[in-house]
């Protein structure tokens, strides 16, 4: 029987009402802000290369930096695991054409690592070192090192301003799912270095848009648990 729903079609209307009349229209976000969201959930999703190398080569159309693109890949790596973020950069360098650069990585010892982890960790909250090992020290003290030594490899080698990344954070925790406790605490992260609340709702929309409603309405109820919880907030709605 032929078809006779032009489904493809309708798909395409949707994203470009979607996207190009509802979202690219909004101006609550800057320019990287919207990048860094839009790069930390797509990376966070389980997307194949040719659609993600579809999607980035859009953002490379748009004039996005390369180098705030591959520090947002690369710190996703501590969220969304290595496989994902590494098949993230390869698809963004896909879509930009450019050849892989070649690091010059310098000889740094573990406990450098751990200390640079901890040191660009605390910048997000302070206290987050002594909760994690208070909950969970006893039972995987190694993890724990392991996870800020992390932290060290992708947080202290990144450029981009502090509120950007959080909102990249914030934006691959909702699209991933199953991160509740993680998304509210990373929530609170933003807000607590200058992320206003505007610009977090207006991260969920674009999850909407790329993950769905559900991570986005789950989003804004952490959200709403981590204003209620007495985060580091900004008093106004702005």
């Amino acid at each position: 029987m032929p078809r006779t729903i032009d489904a493809g079609g309708r798909l395409q209307r949707y994203d470009t009402r979607t996207r190009d009349g509802d979202l690219l229209t909004r101006t609550v976000l800057t320019a990287n802000e919207r990048f860094a969201v839009m790069l930390g959930a797509m990376a966070a999703l389980p997307v194949d290369t040719d659609r993600l190398v579809r999607e980035f080569g859009a953002l490379v159309e748009e004039g996005i930096d390369p180098g705030l693109a591959e520090d947002i890949l690369v710190q996703m790596a501590a969220y969304i695991g290595f496989p994902r973020a590494a098949a993230a950069l390869d698809a963004f360098r896909l879509a930009d054409l450019r050849r892989p650069p070649v690091d010059d990585v310098a000889t740094v010892s573990d406990e450098q690592r751990y200390e640079a982890g901890i040191t660009a960790y605390a910048q997000v909250n302070g206290t987050a070192l002594a909760t994690i090992r208070a909950a969970f020290g006893d039972l995987a003290g190694e993890m724990i090192d392991l996870t800020f030594r992390s932290f060290g490899d992708v947080f202290s080698t990144s450029s981009q301003p502090l509120p950007l990344r959080q909102l990249a954070t914030v934006a691959a925790l909702a699209a991933l799912g199953g991160a509740a406790p993680q998304l509210r605490f990373h929530i609170g992260g933003a807000l607590a270095v200058g992320v206003t609340q505007r610009k977090l709702v207006e991260a969920f929309i674009w999850v909407q848009y790329l993950a769905g409603m559900p991570a986005a309405y789950n989003a804004l109820v952490e959200l709403k648990q981590a204003l209620a919880s007495g985060s580091d907030a900004p008093p106004a709605y702005e």
